[in-house]
């Protein structure tokens, strides 16, 4: 008898909120699987992120029954219906037909059971299968059918319900070990694969949840496995075209059709007769946005040029610049950071997680708490460095459940001053303390061109002159960047300053370094300078004092 089997304790009856809440479960694990999961795609496309498409499809799917219902057939079918509306990629889609089939098989039930459960996941394999085209085994059907049929054989034998779940959840994951045997290019790449392995982990939080086991303390799967490049698939030209069409009376078939004879691969439509989800890989887009727009108005629209992801897909693989999550942290770091230079330095600093948000966007509740499930196995900590990701990040340390914890750095040099203080192996309350008191250490300048007349903190500024910032608040303007630098570093610098950190933004600055040394040693000799390339957005010069 397996450990699982020992300790399950055996729930009778499952209710409407026992349902959500091992889906919830499962939601949690497959976060802290996913970059494991991500890292052993083959496929380096736009929709290849697999781990990511499935997680965001099924928190799409929680979303959907943030207030339960008062039985499980009512639960599981809301679950479903969200989960088609928010499905991502060509795993998320699956995964919301296994979701539909799994609804379908609990209608009309008031609760249901662990035998319950094991049936529905046979009809969610069924349903999942029909609504594939050309179903390929080596894949996420493959492991479903094959842990749920398991499963239900260990039932037939009058075995246990205990062993029934053990069962479903050793076989899932023997059958993600067996798809390179199935599916050549899995094994040319030297990796099992993806969607399997995201269907193995959300079985086993669910199942955790159900029966109180622990899962383990460490991924099932390791964000430092590596594709075999030479193996490496690539589709060449083409764009991943997504979206939903709303209507009444759409022919699914058809469309599936017209899209075929326009030349669409990786084809899936799925769907009834007033939700139509659309997955295609095309030349050109606009026909099959078209094709779809017949039968109805479109929505959540996601059009991706893969070339362009695959290049930079490879070129990540290349440089290996650190961004894999190290397995096994208890006490993870999540630094959000604007700018190459700049996130470079907190992994330096050891972050077990950098978010680099684009210029255009700020950083969510909901990425923040997703890259903070991925950064730790017991806590986590979030530096914002951004006074407007503050309440983002707060909101998502509130959703968490006391899982993070939020150093108010208010920005880069907060931040960077608080991370010297962090440690993997420490006690969460001692390493925040040391980390909170590193904030009133630094003080923090940042020097940027104004983009339009205004007074700000009285000071009066016209478009296009340099102004700098001390600590959050304008404080001068000047004829140029560097003369605005020194004028901040002036009211700054005192006797007790040691070192001027200074970070040239994406902008090129020709000589910046030479040029910024001479000049700041000059001003205040005795302290120590150093210039590097932090590559940020909008800030000519972002400079810490300590």
């Amino acid at each position: 008898m397996s450990q699982r089997e020992a300790t399950a304790h055996i729930s009778p009856r499952l209710s409407a909120a026992d349902l959500r809440a091992a889906f919830a479960s499962a939601e949690r694990w497959l976060a802290t699987n996913r970059d494991g999961i991500n890292a052993i795609n083959v496929y380096p496309v736009p929709d290849g992120d697999t781990g990511t498409n499935m997680l965001l499809t099924l928190r799409a799917a929680l979303r959907g029954v943030e207030e339960v219902p008062s039985t499980v057939g009512e639960t599981a079918q809301m679950i479903a219906r969200a989960a088609l509306l928010g499905a991502r990629g060509n795993s998320g889609v699956i995964l919301s037909q296994m979701l539909r089939g799994f609804a379908e098989a609990l209608e009309g039930r008031e609760d249901t059971s662990g035998p319950g459960m094991i049936h529905a996941l046979c009809a969610a394999s069924e349903t999942a299968y029909a609504s594939v085209t050309r179903p390929v085994e080596g894949t996420m059907l493959t492991v479903l059918r094959e842990a749920s049929n398991l499963a239900r054989e260990t039932l037939l034998r009058q075995e246990g319900e205990a062993a029934m779940l053990s069962a479903l959840i050793d076989e899932a994951y023997a059958s993600v070990q067996r798809t390179p045997t199935l599916l050549p290019r899995l094994r040319e790449a030297g990796v099992v694969d993806a969607g399997g392995a995201g269907v193995a982990v959300i079985l086993e939080g669910v199942v955790a949840h159900i029966h109180d086991v622990a899962l383990p303390n460490i991924p099932r799967f390791d964000a430092t496995e590596r594709v075999t490049f030479e193996a490496v698939e690539h589709e060449g030209h083409g764009y991943c075209t997504e979206y939903l069409v709303l209507g009444d009376g759409i022919d699914l078939g058809g469309i599936e059709r017209d899209l075929a004879a326009a030349g669409g691969e990786s084809l899936l439509v799925v769907g009834d007769s007033r939700t139509a989800h659309i997955h295609v890989h095309v030349e050109d887009p606009g026909p099959a946005l078209s094709i779809g727009a017949r039968s109805g108005a479109l929505e959540n629209v996601k059009v991706e040029n893969m070339q362009a992801q695959h290049e930079a897909w490879m070129a990540g693989r290349d440089t290996n610049g650190g961004t894999e999550v190290p397995a096994g942290v208890a006490l993870g770091l999540v630094a959000i950071a604007r700018g190459r230079g700049i996130a470079d330095a907190f992994r330096g600093l050891g972050a077990t997680v950098v978010i680099e948000p684009t210029e255009e966007t700020k950083t969510s509740a909901g990425e923040i708490l997703q890259a903070a499930r991925r950064s730790g196995i017991r806590h986590a900590i979030v530096l914002p460095n951004d006074r407007d990701v503050f309440m983002a990040a707060e909101t998502a340390a509130r959703e968490s459940e006391g899982f993070i914890t939020v150093i108010p750095s208010d920005n880069v040099a907060a931040g960077l001053a608080a991370a010297i203080y962090y440690r993997r192996d420490g006690e969460p309350a001692s390493v925040t303390e040391e980390m909170r008191e590193a904030l009133d250490e630094v003080r923090c300048i940042e020097v940027a061109t104004a983009v339009r007349e205004a007074t700000v903190d009285g000071v009066a500024v016209r478009g296009g002159e340099a102004i700098v910032f001390v600590d959050g608040k304008l404080r001068a303007s000047a004829a140029t960047h560097d003369e605005a630098l020194l004028a901040g570093l002036t009211e700054v610098v005192t006797d007790d300053s040691e070192i001027v950190t200074v970070y040239v933004g994406a902008e090129h600055v020709p000589g910046a370094a030479d040029r910024l040394t001479e000049r700041i040693e000059g001003a205040f000799p005795g302290v120590e300078v150093e210039i590097l390339a932090g590559g940020q957005p909008h800030y000519r010069y972002i400079a810490a004092v300590e």
